[in-house]
């Protein structure tokens, strides 16, 4: 049974996303250190060959990303990040006009340039602490705002270990950096909320984390959750390797969808939406004698 919890809706740039059912975010990675070797695409052609796989599969949801945030990967120049994003991002936009499309970014910078381009949406990894000018862009142009619970990237100093405080700790964090984001004329129903699964956490704390997802679902902001292929996964089943955590990622998207998250950011598009097919057609009230 479906957690009961309230509609939400979504802002994007004057487009309103209303959650009847729960979005398939396809992840895209401009990238040649992403964790998931399988997500990394090395030219512009052929990032357009797999985010048209992504839609063909069911994605309504993009998210390109120029900078891995891997524990351990080296940081970019913003000149590099935008190299790899903006010509992806074009291309995109006007091959698919209506596609709702989110750039990965920290950086005030290149997200100013991914919303010149054609972004709908920036996924901000440092929302707890936005780069300096970052929550005043999107006030301005209106659109979608990800704000992720990182706690610092890949700091073993910020890490958190306490599976029993974790959740009120996260839930608190993103509260007050919603209120502050609201505070310089972000709208509410621009923000969506991730608990930024494996982002200086433990492998206990994610897990807690994810099982807690309706105490985030119940918050007033639309919900993310973003487990796919990560490390925790495996420490929970014991596949170290990322290509190993696929069926774990299944059961985490439909542990995160029946427990209230809008939308599901993930590597493996056909299998989550042919997995959520049929899992919200199980849960329906409707007569399925005819299947």
């Amino acid at each position: 049974m479906i957690t009961a919890v309230a509609q939400k809706i979504w802002t994007c740039r004057g487009r309103t996303v209303q959650f009847g059912s729960p979005l398939v975010m396809g992840i895209l990675n401009v990238t040649p250190d992403s964790f998931y070797a399988n997500s990394r695409t090395f030219s512009t052609e052929l990032a357009v060959q797999r985010a048209a796989a992504f839609v063909a599969e069911g994605a309504q949801l993009l998210d390109i990303g120029g900078e891995s945030t891997r524990p351990g990967a080296e940081t970019v120049t913003i000149e590099t990040e935008c190299e790899r994003v903006i010509p992806v991002l074009k291309a995109l936009r006007h091959r698919f006009p209506s596609l709702l499309l989110s750039v990965d970014t920290r950086h005030t910078a290149t997200a100013e340039a991914a919303l010149a381009a054609g972004a709908d949406i920036i996924n901000d990894v440092s929302g707890l602490t936005p780069d300096c000018g970052m929550l005043e862009l999107i006030a301005r142009t209106g659109a979608g705002y990800i704000l992720t619970h990182a706690n610092g990237l890949a700091d073993a100093g910020n890490l958190l270990t306490d599976p029993a405080t974790c959740t009120d700790r996260v839930r608190n964090d993103l509260l007050a950096a919603a209120q502050r984001a609201t505070a310089v004329g972000v709208l509410p129903t621009q923000i969506q909320l991730d608990p930024g699964l494996g982002f200086a956490k433990s492998h206990a704390v994610s897990a807690q984390l994810l099982r807690d997802t309706q105490h985030f679902a119940q918050l007033p902001y639309s919900l993310m959750i973003a487990a796919s292929r990560k490390r925790f996964l495996g420490a929970l089943t014991g596949h170290e390797a990322p290509e190993r955590r696929g069926a774990a990622s299944l059961g985490a998207a439909l542990w995160a969808i029946q427990a209230g998250a809008n939308v599901l950011r993930v590597h493996d598009v056909r299998e989550t939406t042919d997995a959520l097919t049929l899992f919200l057609s199980l849960n329906s009230n409707e007569d399925q004698s005819h299947v």
